[in-house]
């Protein structure tokens, strides 16, 4: 970018809106002309000329007018608009909540400082007289700010220190240089209490949970605790507080009000949330409300490791329209607890892992991005599922956007507003970040109080009455059903049951009558159906498509902070390389480079990945905002997408065979072994059993006594000797021992009464003279014979006695 252009986009007005929304009363640029938006009725925009110009009034298709060379939204003196560039959210991950708030803050008071205007204020803003940079001094400027932190927010900030953050925040054009470094100091996630003290309260909590001990309130468990302690640990522990005590309840996730026996199973949970009457939740716009959530699919699947698991679905429900916009499966497996199993000779069996699985917060960004876009067939989708054969304006979509031609009948809408609880999904910051990316507003509900998102939970229920309920491994959600046997029956993958729901969503659901969407006016009207609602909402409201590209999706990943070695990127045990070798492409710029960021990401490179897709990581230069795409080294091993669990289970195999988590080479055998041995399925293909405690015994099998040689004939001790008398090893002699038949009288027989005899002679003198002279041939006994001959003859002939006895028997 040259110094002209740098200075004419400087100068250019840069535009808050959300992305892709064009507003009645813009000023746009078309064909030649300026016009002004008088108005939009679903995919006609109506177009006013400007007093400037003398053209017509026009009207005409969205798509069209996007599509022009020359289309431009201007502002009020007629010059282009930008895009508000997007700020980096991954900068300010892991800094505390208050103090990301105060550096932002700081942001908008220094921009002010420097420009006289606040972060997005309209065109045609004046400044405020004591930030007025044509009237004002910086240092006027500067007291003037300190003033009001010090009057409004009741700080103690001096002039000196606003200058301070000016220059830092000039320097830099980043947020992350004004965080308060106290903040990002790492702290001990227990505060100053013992940890042995900590470990004794989870010890009597966890009983109490386990009805080992009677249930207790917070005040007598605290007692209890002193108690242990002191005959555990003796004097020399010291116990905090109650009021600390109770602040630990609170760090560990433990509720002082539940501990009294509503933890405890069995016992009835007090009751909370709202208190009926409720009000009705409304929408009358696409988009305007969403509520997403997670829950059980009460359904056994074939999980990706190739062992049951359960289905976890997280969908995202439109108010408006009762539509299903997006839906996410994923496999969840409970975190087991207990001490790992010792490996059998060979490595066979495999330790418990100590962690579960469930929804992550990258798969509650994957639904907003579904929610955005419009569902692909996929291949073996029946043609009935096509969005031509719904109740959806067909024609007109694809019209405003192509991507509809291959769609599956599945509304797309952007929402406005989602609702939330509290999961760790959804209160993470990578779900946060992509909301306000995306420019979407955050209501959470109230803790547990499932009214505040009534719809997205009677949406589960019909979905578990409607779908799950005619899977042939549907548990209910009973605890005593969920571990039922299912042997004989077909397991679903996780991919055949998500292909077969994605269906059911646009054949049954979108296209079922819905009793709210009744006329209040006329009750003998049909009912609507979700597609026909959103297609008489389309009518008013119109369409708008949002292309999300490919840093876009980059975006929604979880973010890591890495170095670059000459091997590559080093991440959870694993390497990963670009193999471009040109020294300006690939990673070859940021090997053994710093970047130069401080704080927690100690001159660590931006990387993204996907727990879903190990396979590959992307890593992002902030100065250049280019993204590099590494593989993993070891990735032609395996051939195939492979997930953090399933990484997971093959080092815990490899750790037991004795192994360490550095040899990832080693772990992508492991890991290939794992996947063929889990596309073949359990044993028998299809079916596995899941045992439980309730369902009766099988019916004991006939008795039988072991016997290890049936089948066997008997061994014929004559026969192996005379094979061993025949071999050329003079030493292969016949030791029958009691299993040898008696002599016949006058046979010279061994004779095993009497004790050992002394070596020959001729032997004896032989070895006397191998070790005087060295090397030399072997002796010859005392009836001319060497040793080898001796030997063959002595058997024969003892072998031929023998079948003579046995002959005369």
């Amino acid at each position: 970018m040259t110094v002209d252009e740098a200075n004419e986009r400087a100068a250019l007005t840069v535009r808050t809106a959300p992305r892709g929304v064009l507003a009645r009363g813009d000023q746009v640029r078309w064909r030649g002309g300026e016009y002004v938006v008088a108005g939009v009725d679903g995919v006609r925009v109506f177009l006013e000329p400007s007093s400037a110009s003398g053209a017509t009034p026009v009207v005409v298709l969205l798509s069209l007018l996007a599509a022009a060379l020359d289309f431009t939204v201007l502002d009020s003196r007629g010059r282009p608009l930008l895009q508000a560039e997007l700020p980096d959210f991954a900068m300010m991950e892991g800094i505390p909540a208050h103090a990301a708030e105060a550096a932002r803050r700081w942001e908008r008071a220094i921009i002010e400082v420097e420009t006289g205007l606040l972060p997005g204020a309209p065109p045609g803003t004046r400044p405020r007289p004591a930030y007025d940079p044509q009237s004002t001094t910086l240092i006027e400027r500067y007291q003037a700010k300190a003033a009001e932190f010090n009057a409004l927010l009741g700080w103690s900030v001096s002039w000196q220190t606003v200058q301070a953050k000016r220059l830092k925040y000039c320097k830099a054009r980043t947020a992350l240089v004004l965080v308060d470094g106290r903040s990002t100091k790492a702290r001990r996630p227990h505060g100053l209490t013992d940890p042995r003290v900590v470990d004794q309260l989870l010890t009597l909590v966890d009983r109490q949970r386990q009805q080992l001990d009677a249930p207790s309130d917070a005040r007598k468990l605290f007692k209890q605790l002193r108690r242990a302690v002191r005959a555990t640990h003796g004097q020399g522990v010291k116990l905090p507080a109650e009021p600390t005590l109770y602040k630990l309840l609170q760090r560990l996730g433990i509720e002082a009000r539940d501990l009294a026996g509503s933890c405890v199973p069995g016992l009835p949970r007090s009751a909370g949330g709202a208190v009926p009457p409720f009000s009705v939740t409304r929408a009358t716009m696409p988009g305007e409300l969403v509520q997403i959530d997670s829950t059980d699919l009460d359904v056994w699947v074939l999980g990706d490791d190739g062992q049951p698991a359960r289905a976890e679905l997280t969908a995202a429900v439109c108010v408006a329209t009762r539509s299903i916009i997006a839906a996410v499966l994923r496999p969840k497996q409970p975190q087991q607890r207990g001490k790992v199993r010792k490996a059998a000779q060979g490595g066979l069996i495999t330790g418990r892992r100590a962690r579960g699985r469930a929804t992550k917060a990258v798969d509650a960004c994957e639904v907003l991005a579904q929610a955005l876009v419009p569902a692909p067939m996929r291949p073996g989708f029946d043609m009935a599922v096509h969005a031509s054969f719904s109740d959806l304006p067909y024609e007109e979509l694809v019209a405003v956007d192509p991507r509809f031609a291959q769609a599956a009948a599945r509304p797309v809408i952007i929402p406005d507003m989602v609702v939330i609880d509290h999961g760790k999904a959804f209160v993470g910051n990578a779900f946060r970040d992509a909301c306000e990316y995306l420019g979407i507003s955050i209501r959470p509900a109230r803790k547990r109080t499932g009214s505040d998102k009534a719809i997205v939970e009677r949406t589960f229920l019909s979905i578990k009455s409607m779908f799950s309920q005619h899977v042939n491994t549907y548990t209910g959600n009973q605890p005593y059903r969920v571990r039922r046997t299912v042997d004989g029956e077909r397991l679903w993958t996780l991919a055949e049951l998500d292909d077969m729901l994605q269906q059911w969503i646009a054949l049954e659901w979108q296209n079922k009558p819905h009793p709210e969407f009744d006329d209040p006016y006329d009750p003998y009207m049909p009912e609507l159906s979700p597609n026909q609602m959103y297609a008489a909402c389309v009518a008013v409201e119109g369409y708008l498509p949002i292309p999300l590209n490919r840093e876009d999706y980059l975006r929604l990943l979880p973010t890591a902070w890495v170095g670059v070695s000459e091997q590559g990127i080093r991440f959870k045990n694993r390497t990963y390389d670009h193999p471009a070798r040109d020294p300006k492409e690939g990673l070859n710029p940021y090997r053994r480079v710093p970047s130069g960021l401080q704080g927690k990401k100690q001159n660590g490179w931006e990387l993204r990945y996907s727990p879903n897709d190990l396979s590959r990581v992307w890593l992002r230069d902030h100065r250049t905002n280019i993204w590099v795409e590494a593989v993993w080294v070891h990735q032609h091993v395996i051939g195939a997408p492979f997930t953090q669990f399933l990484w997971d289970i093959a080092a815990s195999q490899h750790l037991e065979r004795g192994g360490e988590l550095k040899d990832d080479e080693t772990i992508a055998q492991v890991l290939a072994e794992l996947l063929d041995r889990a596309s073949r399925g359990p044993d028998r293909s299809g079916t596995v059993t899941v045992p439980d405690g309730y369902a009766p015994l099988p019916a004991p099998g006939p008795d039988h006594e072991f016997d290890p040689y049936a089948g066997h004939d008997m061994a014929d001790l004559l026969a192996a000797a005379h094979a061993a008398s025949s071999a050329d090893d003079p030493l292969a002699l016949d030791d029958l021992g009691l299993y040898s038949p008696d002599p016949a009288p006058g046979d010279a027989g061994i004779d095993w009464s009497q004790p050992p005899q002394p070596p020959d002679p001729a032997w004896a003198a032989w070895e006397r003279e191998q070790d005087a002279t060295g090397p030399a041939d072997p002796p010859v006994a005392a009836g001319g014979d060497d040793f080898d001959a001796r030997y063959q003859r002595t058997l024969t002939e003892f072998a031929q006695r023998q079948r003579d006895g046995d002959a005369e028997s």
